[in-house]
């Protein structure tokens, strides 16, 4: 082969080799721009899943805690009204002034009356529970309304006896074990809705 032919075909081939390795270089370093964009906006995506899991969480636990605080309240002003209730029965007796022991009747009948209006509303925020979830504390709200019955029975049977004159020390035991095996059950609601709003809350 003549020498400035062979010259001529090394430089092609050179100029041949340095080219595809250019553009395999180039390729290559496209690649990995691509693989490193891609791995970014994984991250960027995963990142801003996390942080709208957590918003959304926050917001389920504030919803529920708020729900679970207005039932409690309200609850706890039917068990007070009862409460006083039984405070005015208790407190006649028989050699009381029939002025004073009617005043105090009627009084106690008021409240009862008032308890039962309450209570009513009492319900509304027991679905208000029921809707924020999760069941379980459906369920502890709805045995601590539940509660409140026994605690409603007790006053109007003391109620009816005052009203008859037949009261006995009885009628203020069995109200006073009722209402304090209520309180217990508002206790069970309260340390339900504790765990249930812990900052590693599940939407379950």
């Amino acid at each position: 082969m003549d020498a400035g032919l062979a010259g001529l075909l090394g430089g092609v081939i050179g100029a041949a080799v340095g080219a595809v390795g250019a553009t395999a270089s180039a390729w290559i370093t496209g690649r990995k721009a691509e693989q490193q964009a891609k791995i970014q906006s994984e991250t960027q995506l995963g990142q801003a899943r996390l942080q709208i899991d957590a918003e959304r969480t926050r917001a389920l636990r504030e919803a529920r805690k708020s729900a679970y605080l207005a039932f409690a309240e309200g609850w706890s002003q039917v068990h007070g009204t009862l409460g006083e209730a039984a405070v005015k029965l208790g407190g006649i007796a028989a050699s009381d002034p029939p002025e004073e022991r009617e005043e105090r009747r009627q009084t106690a009948r008021r409240l009862w009356n008032e308890a039962r209006a309450l209570h009513s509303h009492l319900s509304r925020l027991m679905h208000v529970v029921f809707v924020e979830g999760p069941l379980r504390m459906a369920d502890a709200a709805q045995v601590a309304s539940g509660a409140l019955v026994s605690d409603f029975s007790t006053v109007i049977d003391w109620l009816h006896a005052v009203d008859d004159e037949t009261e006995t020390p009885q009628h203020g035991a069995e109200q006073e074990r009722a209402h304090g095996d209520a309180y217990g059950k508002l206790l069970e609601f309260l340390y339900a809705a504790s765990d249930t709003t812990l900052p590693d809350i599940q939407d379950r």
